[in-house]
């Protein structure tokens, strides 16, 4: 990497992978969620059992909470602390994307990474706190210093460090989300295999780094001790979180995440998100796709030593991309976020055997996709009548049109003002939504006005933002869901104490919390559903002062 690669690689992240984690509050649900759990950890010094509201939840391993813990024992229990390890997710993001779009090539692989942080899926994930960001930068990390690592074999070179990086990043996937990342990986490599069976030493470095003794051994020794630790500390835990939260969730409909009711609609779900989610670059995608299809077709290729290597390289790109989409196609829980490893495969296609001149092409149809999402922009307050903030919305569309004739009519653009324009148009885009979001992405408004030191109850919902902000466990009542595998494991009596499914023990449960601690008010958060359900003499016990379209602050009179 040249210093100037350095330096515009240093600027993206800055601008577009840094900065925007300190432009929003959290969200409700997932934001809030996973800030919560790294808060109790740091709260508890638990630092093996994951918990949210102080009861087991075992849906995710643990590295991503660890890393949000120490950002927040070092920034503070803030949103951006929380954030902070996804800018280190954009960071890795950009680096792979450079340097596939390089090794497959490219004159430019730095404009694969800015692609890779302007692609609207790609950047989206890259701002809201999940951890598909992070899962997703560990994968593609595994996949391309894989692709290295058989390179280094080919040429003779050492590959001990590409390979012992590629195992090592599987083992950090793995402890971020799970089993995914080296299914994946494993899966795009062996699939690979036929494309370096006919060259004997392209086959011979492939096997030799998929087998590798010492990267299998080192995956195991940072993957395996916390599954081993958690399991004999939580007993049940491999078993709900290998067997309920992989297969029942991969091969039925247990979690409720259909993509579609239509079963040839639901199989198609991830190739509908996966082209809107590269917008701007759909047909920078479509057509690097089928230059390296097209490449692959010919029988021989580039005649020189390096041509059986360029050959794999391409046809595992192209799998790094096509084998999470057939995957999570046929999965029965869908989620958009979860395409997003294939983004960068695409991306780095996108900037690779091209014709010289071919970028300014690509640049003017990249024009016409911002010109559909800037009308797209401008429409949408006039479609959805009850939009907030609908000006901001028409500022974005103005931003991403003006940026469309931009990129359609090149005079005067060059490749630094696109990408400061286009960043800008995403600044704007970032800065614009907590004011265009529903009240429902962030309640913290309603918390705040509750009475100083209140004592809390969420009711017909499990409001994840308000152990957050309130550093207390909450009661629930009538909204566990998520909580349950984690109530189920309390004793009774402490499951009575903190978790009740019938909503007319709101009131009960707010007069036990008043009995116990008289100095301190009781607040209740409710959906206003749970709130037209409950008995009229229930409501008349609590002051209602501060209300949402989706839910209302009660406080016990």
């Amino acid at each position: 990497m040249t210093k100037k690669e350095r330096g515009t690689l240093l600027w993206i992240w800055l601008f577009l992978g840094l900065i925007p984690l300190f432009m929003r509050p959290l969200w409700e649900p997932d934001e809030a969620r996973y800030a919560e759990i790294p808060r109790e950890m740091l709260a508890s010094a638990d630092w093996l059992t994951p918990r949210l509201n102080h009861v087991l939840y075992f849906e995710k391993p643990p590295l991503q909470y660890w890393l949000s813990a120490v950002s927040m024992k070092a920034f503070g229990l803030h949103a951006f602390a929380a954030r902070l390890p996804l800018a280190l997710a954009t960071l890795i993001t950009l680096w792979c994307a450079w340097k596939l779009a390089t090794r497959l090539g490219a004159r430019q692989g730095t404009w694969a990474a800015f692609m890779a942080a302007t692609a609207i899926l790609a950047y989206v994930c890259a701002q809201v706190l999940t951890l598909d960001a992070l899962f997703s930068a560990f994968q593609v990390l595994a996949l391309v210093a894989g692709i290295e690592a058989v390179a280094a074999r080919f040429e003779a070179r050492p590959a001990t460090g590409w390979t012992l990086l590629a195992f090592g990043a599987l083992a950090l996937a793995m402890l971020t989300k799970g089993l995914a990342a080296p299914v994946l990986v494993g899966t795009t490599l062996l699939c690979s295999l036929p494309f370096a069976w006919s060259a004997p030493r392209m086959r011979s470095a492939l096997v030799r780094t998929l087998v590798d003794p010492l990267g299998w051994l080192l995956f195991a020794a940072l993957a395996a001790p916390w599954f081993l630790l958690v399991e004999r500390a939580n007993p049940g835990h491999a078993n709900f979180f290998f067997i309920h939260e992989h297969f029942a969730r991969y091969t039925s409909h247990v979690h409720d995440r259909a993509g579609s009711k239509n079963p040839i609609l639901d199989k198609f779900y991830f190739t509908a998100f996966l082209a809107v989610g590269v917008l701007p670059w759909l047909s920078a995608c479509v057509a690097g796709l089928r230059r390296g299809l097209a490449f692959l077709r010919r029988a021989s290729g580039p005649v020189s030593e390096g041509a059986p290597l360029h050959r794999w390289t391409v046809a595992a790109t192209i799998l790094g991309a096509a084998v999470p989409l057939a995957f999570y196609s046929l999965s029965g829980s869908k989620l958009p976020p979860y395409i997003h490893p294939a983004i960068v495969p695409l991306l780095a296609l996108a900037c690779a055997l091209e014709k010289e001149g071919e970028e300014w092409t690509a640049l003017a149809r990249a024009g016409r996709e911002l010109l559909v999402l800037g009308l797209l922009f401008l429409a949408a307050p006039f479609i959805i009548k009850d939009l907030t903030g609908p000006g901001w919305v028409l500022a974005l569309g103005l931003a991403f049109l003006g940026m469309g004739f931009w990129g359609m009519r090149p005079r005067g653009l060059t490749g630094p003002r696109f990408m400061a324009g286009l960043g800008a148009a995403l600044l704007l885009l970032t800065f614009s939504a907590s004011r265009v979001a529903p009240p429902t992405k962030d309640a913290s408004a309603l918390i705040r006005k509750a009475p100083a030191g209140a004592q809390w109850i969420s009711c017909g919902d499990y409001y994840q933002i308000l152990p957050f902000l309130t550093g207390e466990r909450v009661v629930v009542v009538a909204g566990t869901g998520e909580l349950a595998y984690g109530r189920d494991h309390l004793d009774p009596a402490t499951r009575g104490r903190w978790f009740q499914e019938d909503l007319d023990q709101l009131l009960p449960m707010a007069r036990r919390l008043r009995a116990e601690d008289p100095s301190r008010p009781v607040a209740a958060l409710i959906d206003r559903w749970a709130w037209r359900d409950l008995p009229e003499d229930q409501k008349a016990a609590f002051a209602v002062t501060a209300r949402t379209d989706k839910n209302l602050l009660a406080v016990l009179r």
